[in-house]
């Protein structure tokens, strides 16, 4: 593959969490999800054997990670190793986030919900 551009506006999106919009696309070795979160939606604790980088955009979200909660704000970043229990909540403002999954998921969706 020489390269590929797109745009996250030209994927379609789907609603996996009320309040919560989901645009995503794969390269060879990444799944590269954009979330938009409305205020107080949430993407609830899950683990996945992927690492899952994870980029604040705009708002505020609260970051659970195995039990220990961070507030990060935009510019910041986590990164959670493969198997470990996360989630996220959108702060009051509503929020968006690059969730960067790797190596990339076999199927959108390919974790499992642990609340």
């Amino acid at each position: 593959m020489k390269g590929t551009i797109g745009s996250f506006d030209g994927l379609q999106a789907d609603e996996p969490y009320p309040g919560l919009e989901r645009r995503t696309f794969d390269s060879t070795g990444a799944t590269v999800n954009q979330y938009r979160f409305q205020p107080g939606a949430r993407f609830p604790l899950h683990r996945h054997p992927q690492e899952q980088i994870t980029l604040i955009q705009e708002g505020e979200v609260e970051m659970t990670i195995e039990g220990d909660v961070t507030m990060l704000a935009a510019g910041q970043w986590s990164v959670v190793g493969p198997d470990v229990e996360h989630g996220i909540q959108a702060g009051p403002n509503g929020a968006s986030i690059l969730a960067i999954v790797v190596p990339r998921r076999a199927a959108v969706g390919a974790y499992t919900v642990v609340e």
